[in-house]
Parts: C-alpha cells; sequence; structure tokens
C-alpha cells in the first residue's frame, strides 16, 4: 500500500494517506491504534479500501499511547487537505478515547 506521511512541524498533523486504488472522493479519517502506521491502522486502512474509501490514520504524536493532548486544529487541517486532493465526502472514526476525538471534531 502507497501511503504519505505528514508530520506536526511541517503539516499541521500526525498521520498518513492512503490512496485507494481503484480511485474515490471519498475519504475516511481513521484515528484507530496508537500510530498511523501501526498494526491497527494497517487493518483499518485494507477494510477501507475494500469499500472503496481513501484513508488518511491519524494520532497525536510518534506512538503517542496517551492521546491527552490532541488539538482539534489539526484534524482541521487534515480535512482541508482531504478536500484540496479532491475527497468531497469525508467521515471520521476513533476506537476508545480517538473515538471521543472524532465524536468531537465530527459535531
Amino acid at each position: 500500500m502507497k501511503k504519505r506521511h505528514f508530520d506536526v512541524e511541517t503539516d499541521g498533523f500526525y498521520g498518513s494517506y492512503w490512496k485507494c486504488k481503484t480511485g474515490s472522493d471519498c475519504a475516511m479519517i481513521a484515528m484507530i491504534g496508537d500510530d498511523p502506521e501501526d498494526y491497527l491502522a494497517h487493518t483499518s486502512v485494507k477494510w477501507l479500501h475494500k469499500l472503496g474509501v481513501n484513508v488518511m490514520t491519524m494520532s497525536p504524536g510518534k506512538k503517542d499511547y496517551g492521546h491527552h493532548n490532541y488539538p482539534l486544529e489539526r484534524i482541521e487541517k487534515a480535512i482541508n487537505w482531504l478536500k484540496a486532493h479532491g475527497d468531497q465526502k469525508i467521515g471520521i472514526v476513533g476506537a476508545s478515547t480517538t473515538g471521543t476525538l472524532a465524536l468531537t471534531a465530527a459535531s
């Protein structure tokens, strides 16, 4: 799977973008796992690609297990990047603590 990596210092958020091979204008921000490139992230990317969805995996920082401080502006920057690169329908999902962040960002 091809990906593009993003860093807080240069891009304003920490994550990876995984474009679906079939082409899509839909994207899901997946805040699953402790790092945007760990096993849980890869698993969610594979599942969402089967559904024809591009995926932006995100986390607060590299191997950040606490998720204590996550500025919502980072999610906004990721959404703006997705829109600028052709994703018009964007959803967000999280699990456990990041589920709360996803719910807050979506509201």
